[in-house]
Formats: structure tokens, sequence, C-alpha cells
């Protein structure tokens, strides 16, 4: 039987916390759960937080399974204060301990981060390669965080990424904007979404506690792609202290009574997080980076969800938060449209501060049909149903016997 070598600069189990992280922990649910015998034949190849095991192969117990695991580098915890490209160690990790994996032509490599591409080539240039792709590759380049004025470094990562989409056997992808811009590289595009486990909700809607909007949720990275700090503006605004408008300038929010015991909690760690961390205070409160089920925790206590992002794939943060029957304040872009329905369970923002005022007042207007439509779309994103579509593109590459 073939093996399936799955990349990523992720431990597998709660780092770095996000929704990349979550789509593939839910893939191994599934797997887990509906094919057990097939687990025997995974290997995991990712980071780890103890420098020790580099390089190691060890046993994570997943899901009920003993799931083989590599980790080919060590990662910074404090993602914010990082300063060397975690991409780039995962790289010559992988160079550097890949003969380890003995990967074979028969072997399926389902590759979600796109450095591990050109190694894995490297090391068995026939090897079968299914790229899972998280958002546009398209985007990376305005994501840069290191290299940002070395032009030639992403002139060429730029043509790397072309060539991993013109050269994969098959990618899985999230969103239109995704399928748009592979299709003149690859014909063999499948879009299959990402999935989460749908908790149980009694009535099938949130109840506000206090019968008003009280407790608002960030959860995701704190890169500047994520435009946190307009989301704090807002909060604040609405107590009545000036805030920072689109256009740069100061403004008067008209706050209702009810909007000065607004409450903002921000989930996650990044870069950004030096620079938002001025605003901890009575409004507005930072975890930090904390476990997936600690994140669960936090959707429960919340009344609304808001994200800010410049550009996106399909956040999984938004599928988490109308799975615990939260609406959404989001601008649209990636494929945040096709997952959301507008004015239904989620009102979009022009991305300032004033404009997600105006979205939370649109939803506490007749907050409980908003929740019971989130509630209702989530169903559709269920990990089962996702997650099986995965595993039967896989199974083309990934072939038993």
């Amino acid at each position: 039987m073939s093996r399936l070598l799955v990349y990523d600069t992720s431990n597998f189990m709660d780092f770095p916390i996000g929704g990349q992280l979550t789509s593939i922990g839910n893939f191994l649910r599934f797997l887990c759960g509906e094919y057990p015998a097939r687990a025997e034949k995974i290997m995991l190849v990712g980071v780890t937080l103890d420098a020790g095991e580099v390089g190691r192969v060890k046993k994570l117990h997943l899901y009920g399974a003993d799931i083989n695991f590599l980790p080919v580098a060590a990662a910074e915890r404090d993602l914010g204060n990082t300063t060397k490209s975690l991409r780039l160690r995962f790289a010559k990790g992988l160079l550097k301990y890949g003969k380890l994996l003995r990967i074979r032509k028969k072997d399926c490599n389902y590759i979600h981060t796109p450095e591990a591409y050109g190694v894995v080539k490297l090391l068995c240039m026939g090897a079968h390669c299914v790229i899972f792709s998280h958002g546009s590759y398209f985007n990376m380049e305005r994501g840069f965080r290191f290299f940002k004025k070395n032009v030639l470094v992403k002139k060429g990562f730029v043509a790397y990424l072309k060539w991993i989409l013109r050269d994969a056997d098959c990618i899985l992808l999230l969103d239109q904007d995704s399928l748009r811009d592979y299709r003149p590289y690859n014909p063999n595009l499948v879009q299959v979404g990402n999935s989460i486990v749908c908790p149980d909700i009694p009535g099938g809607r949130h109840e506000l506690r206090h019968g008003k909007i009280r407790e608002i949720l960030f959860v995701g990275r704190l890169s500047k792609d994520k435009r946190v700090e307009p989301i704090i503006q807002a909060v604040l605004g609405m107590d009545g202290r000036a805030s920072v408008c689109g256009s740069g300038e100061a403004e008067e929010s008209a706050e209702t009574e009810e909007e000065r015991f607004i409450h903002l909690t921000v989930v996650g760690d990044g870069e950004e997080y030096r620079n938002l961390i001025r605003y901890e205070g009575e409004r507005v409160h930072f975890t930090g980076a904390v476990p997936p089920e600690e994140v669960k925790r936090y959707m429960r206590q919340a009344d609304l969800l808001v994200m800010n992002s410049a550009f996106e794939g399909v956040p999984m943060t938004i599928l988490e938060a109308i799975s615990h029957a939260l609406p959404v304040v989001s601008t649209n872009v990636g494929g945040i449209g096709e997952v959301l329905h507008f004015g239904q369970d989620s009102e979009e923002t022009d991305g300032t501060a004033e404009g997600i005022r105006a979205a939370v007042r649109r939803i506490g207007d007749a907050y409980g049909t908003y929740s019971r439509n989130a509630y209702d779309n989530s169903k559709a994103y269920d990990y089962r149903t996702v997650n099986r579509k995965v595993y039967q593109m896989l199974c083309n590459y990934w072939r038993e016997g």
C-alpha cells in the first residue's frame, strides 16, 4: 500500500492556531473515524516547538489513532516576535531530513505549504503531489513579512509558485477566486471548501445573555492584512471616544446607550501584536494564541464575530463562528461571499470603523434571525461531507495494494 505524506508548517496539534491547522485536523478526524486502517499509512511532516525533536520520527495520538510524525524544523511559539521565516526553516529542514521519509513514486504527497513542493520533487522526481491551497497563492506576495525589499526573491518566489501550479497532479482549493487564478496553469482543479465539526446548539440559535449584543470576537493571525485596528476602533468608538475613519480623520460616533457596554476579545498572535496591545483595557482584551478548545470556548461566550481582512480564502474562523450560531460582520473578499449570505446570516463592511459599527447595528436589530440563519448555513460544511470528497480525490494517487 502506498503512503500518504502530509506536509504543513504546523505540529498538527495546536500550533499555529488558525484555520489551516483546523482544516487538516478535520481531514485526519474524518480519516481516522471512517478508514482507521489507512491511518497506519500516514506520515505527517511538520514543525515542533521542542528543538530536541527535530529530525526524529515520533507518534502522535490523534483522533484515536497513532500517526507517524517527522518534525523537520523548530518553530518559535511567539509569532509576534519571530525573526526568521518559518517557511524557509521548514524548507531547509525538509531538505536536511527528507531522506528519512524514503519517498517513493507510488506514495501520495499531500502538500499544504508550497515550500515543501520543490524539496519533495528533489527527493523523488516522479513523486505524486496533490496541493491543498488554503487561499490563492497569488496573495502570498502581498503578505510577505520577510524579504520585502528583495525584488529578486519576491519575483523568484512568484515564478516558483507558478511552476508548482503547472506541475501538480491535482490542486484542491477553497474558492472561486483561486479557481480563476489557477485555471491558466492546471486543468485538474477541484473546489472542496473548508470543513467544520458542527456542535449541537439547542434551539438552533445563540441566545443573547443581556438581550443585546455585548461580546464581539475576532479570531485570527494578527497580521496587517487582517486589519484588526479598525475593529478595535469601532468598539472604542461605541463609548464616545474619538476613532479613526477610513480617511484617517477623527470622528465622534453616535453611539447608543447599549453600545457603551460592548466588549471586544481579540484571539490570536502575530507580528502586529505589539502594535495593537496598546489598546488593551476595559473594552478590549487580548488573549494571545490559545489552543483550539479555548477558541471554541470564546465562540460560545461571544455574540458576534468580526473579520476585516484585505484578502482571504475561505476563513475557517467564519465557518466555526456560524456553527456556533454567531452572526458575522466581514469584508467581502476571497471566498467569504461564497460562504456567507450577507443580509441573512451576516453583514458586509467596507473595512472602516464606521462601516463595522453600522453592520453591528443592523445585525442587532434582528439578531435572532441572523443567528438562526448562521447555524442553518453551517450544516453545509460538516467535516464528513467535505472530507469525503477530499478523500476520494486523494485516492486517485493514494492507492491500496
